[in-house]
């Protein structure tokens, strides 16, 4: 369904006349009526020869300037409204430069209170608009003389209507569900009710949404439209949603309902146009971003050389950084408006080129030369390109960047996604880690996969999946180590460790410690790793051989037994005894039962 978009100068006539074309008063705020202008957003809909269109009127007034711009999120066609008794105006000119800057192409141009002026004077105003409207996205668009008091033009203004939102519906493009609330309130006995325009899918009654910044997951008890109750309803459609799990202090205006979370990020590089009328735009500024229905604040570091140049000249785009207190969600392409508070003026609109981009200006302006293109490509690319830029990424934040877009190439493990250049760089790191490894420790058979995976910033399995793309490491399970590398022993080596063993075996069951060995901690490593020495604790090793002879002559004791039986038995003190039973407690061959022990 599409939705059509009222801007224009207060006291114009922007309601008045959606009410002749709806027969619905927008206006639903007792202030508004007193005071006849339009404070906040109004809405209304009406049946255009067979197609269903939504209207959103939004305030002209300069004051209430930021709920314009909460409306302007879903506007497919917009009704630029000027009466042709007081011409063109201040608001006239910002409300045309917010649908310029936001793209918004569709639209028709309504010359209202006709019924106030002459012909010549009609002729007049419609020059000087036609002339004003040129070089926006609307130069294009109809200009219509109508007057909503006696009706004339109202039935060729809704033939336009309905001809542009035909248009609308073919352009629409199919997306995730996403819904920017503008409104929030309680029903007794319903609970959290609020409205907005669904951009894009459908929501279902029954199904789980996701609430930001609220962070949370909540059920759609009921579904309104058009004071209708619906299962389901479709993108462009007014919607309220009654919210299980969630209060109205929540959520509200600013709010995002989606199917699934979008990934926020608090620095974003953006591709800047400055309004037409904007001179310069500037990082000292004091800047409001307006997407979506909610406006937040952000600073504004310029990433190109030169402020935007004069009006109508292609110098008006520039690239910048911007930084948000408030991490915010945002995907690629998603457009914006910037205005500056302290001129109370819509300055410039813009779309987002890298969602999620360093915050040092210096790392986001590179970033961004890599991204020059990624609005001009399909979702996978654009996905693609970001992986490329980050070369490590969370493929749930790929996609929601990119509107459900999957890299095309690197690696993938799990959630993770790895860039084809990245690997290659850690692969390089790998050998360089296992070589530097392999030098330390020679008579070791590989680094240890899980410190590798560490020093990488890797999981071990997606270090297994790097590894595996070269062939100049070898995966042996719990290490790596290159393949040419061949870990042995020195015949100098193999003789300290013959003179060990000996010494252990001469010695019987009261052993030296094993310091007084003289095995270095290498030698001391691949003596244990290859079983020749069995550790029992700190400073004691046996031969396996003495080991398995001691768990034989356990079966000469009754048990239970004490610490004192076993000693006496194989005829060593307590210093041995302890030890030897606790290791034989590990192992699994005796069992402690208070302060004696039995055989398993």
């Amino acid at each position: 369904m599409p939705v059509i978009g009222t801007a224009g100068h207060v006291d114009h006539g922007k309601s008045t006349l959606i009410e002749a074309l709806t027969g619905r008063d927008p206006d639903r705020l007792a202030e508004e009526k007193e005071r006849g202008l339009t404070i906040d957003l109004g809405f209304a809909w009406t049946d255009l020869g067979g197609i269903e269109v939504s209207f959103v009127d939004v305030p002209g007034h300069e004051r209430f300037i930021k709920n314009m711009l909460a409306g302007t999120e879903a506007i497919d066609v917009a009704l630029l409204v000027v009466a042709v008794d007081e011409g063109w105006m201040p608001q006239t000119e910002e409300h045309v430069a917010v649908l310029d800057l936001l793209g918004v192409s569709l639209g028709v141009i309504a010359l209202t209170k006709t019924d106030r002026v002459d012909a010549d004077l009609l002729e007049l105003a419609t020059l000087e608009v036609a002339e004003r409207i040129t070089g926006t996205t609307l130069e294009s668009a109809k200009l219509m003389p109508v007057s909503a008091i006696t009706g004339a033009g109202l039935d060729e203004l809704r033939l336009e209507l309905r001809s542009l939102s035909a248009q609308a519906d073919q352009q629409r493009r199919p997306g995730d569900p996403a819904m920017w609330i503008d409104r929030s309130f309680s029903i007794d006995g319903a609970g959290t009710v609020v409205t907005g325009t669904l951009l894009g899918g459908s929501l279902t009654v029954g199904e789980t949404v996701s609430v930001w910044p609220a962070n949370r997951s909540v059920r759609i008890r009921g579904l309104h439209s058009h004071e209708e109750t619906h299962q389901s309803v479709g993108p462009g459609r007014r919607t309220a949603a009654n919210l299980v799990g969630i209060t109205r202090d929540e959520i509200g205006r600013g709010s995002l309902v989606t199917n699934l979370p979008w990934p926020t990020s608090s620095a974003f590089s953006v591709r800047l146009r400055a309004a037409r009328y904007a001179d310069e735009i500037g990082e000292r500024g004091a800047y409001h971003l307006h997407m979506g229905s909610g406006s937040w604040p952000v600073e504004l570091r310029p990433l190109s050389a030169s402020p935007p140049g004069p009006e109508g000249s292609a110098e008006r785009e520039m690239a910048v950084l911007l930084r948000s207190e408030t991490p915010l969600p945002v995907r690629v392409g998603e457009r914006f408006i910037l205005r500056e508070t302290g001129r109370q003026s819509v300055v410039a609109g813009g779309r987002i080129i890298d969602p999620g981009a360093p915050r040092r200006a210096a790392q986001a302006s590179l970033a961004f030369k890599q991204l020059e293109r990624i609005l001009e490509v399909d979702r996978d690319e654009a996905a693609t390109m970001l992986l490329d830029v980050r070369g490590i990424a969370s493929v749930a934040a790929l996609a929601g960047w990119t509107a459900g877009g999957q890299p095309h190439s690197g690696l993938r493990s799990g959630d993770v996604a790895i860039s084809a250049a990245r690997v290659l760089t850690l692969v390089d790191g790998a050998v360089t880690s296992v070589a530097a490894f392999h030098e330390q420790h020679p008579l070791r058979e590989g680094m240890p996969i899980a410190s590798l995976a560490s020093g990488l910033g890797l999981e071990i399995d997606a270090t297994r999946l790097v590894l595996a793309t070269d062939e100049k490491i070898r995966d042996d399970g719990a290490s790596v180590a290159l393949a040419s590398f061949n870990a042995g022993l020195t015949d100098r080596q193999e003789a300290d460790l013959a003179k060990a063993i000996e010494v252990l075996d001469d010695a019987g069951y009261n052993v030296p410690k094993l310091i007084e060995l003289g095995l270095d901690r290498e030698l001391l490593h691949v003596a244990l790793r290859e079983e020749r020495i069995v550790r029992v604790s700190d400073d004691l090793v046996y031969l396996p051989a003495q080991l398995t002879a001691i768990r034989a002559k356990l079966g000469e004791l009754a048990s239970p037994f004490g610490v004192g039986d076993f000693k006496d038995l194989i005829e060593v003190s307590r210093k041995y005894a302890v030890p030897l039973l606790e290791y034989f407690d590990a192992s699994g061959v005796t069992r402690r039962v208070g302060n004696d022990r039995v055989l398993r």
